[in-house]
């Protein structure tokens, strides 16, 4: 839910900035513990984790393209030739879409931020299973080598 901001601008979306942090934070741990040996994942759980990842950045890729049409419908809204109207019509495109890209606080910036974040944890759990997968080889090939 939006928290007022007193300004009309994107500060409402303080709550879902801190849910993007976290996803950063878990990402960063999942990617050191797969960097440092830590976490062994089957090359199919991999693949699976790996498409769960990607179709939740496809959501997320979805969501922030109704975001940018919202805000492209806000621009054409009549809602008065007062100041009130004008920063209302102000409001909801700034929520929406305040820029493009991943920087500002918008709900296009966020879902972008988040669309990125899962594709990077996709690509981490698809090194994870390749890592395994390799181990597993090198393990089979030296067994051999010992017969």
């Amino acid at each position: 839910m939006l928290a007022p901001d007193g300004g009309g601008g994107a500060e409402g979306f303080a709550g879902a900035a801190l849910g993007i942090t976290a996803m950063q934070q878990n990402y960063v741990n999942l990617k050191g513990a797969v960097d440092s040996g830590q976490v062994s994942i089957t090359p199919d759980a991999a693949t699976n984790a790996a498409k769960a990842c990607n179709d939740q950045a496809t959501a997320f890729l979805d969501m922030r393209d109704r975001a940018a049409r919202l805000a492209t419908y806000a621009r054409g809204m009549k809602l008065g030739d007062c100041a009130e109207g004008k920063g209302m019509v102000d409001t909801f495109v700034q929520k929406a879409n305040a820029g493009t890209g991943e920087s500002g606080n918008s709900a296009y910036a966020l879902l972008t931020q988040a669309a990125n974040i899962m594709k990077n944890m996709a690509a981490t759990y698809e090194a994870a299973g390749k890592m395994y997968h390799e181990t597993d080889q090198d393990n089979a090939r030296a067994f051999k080598g010992k017969g």
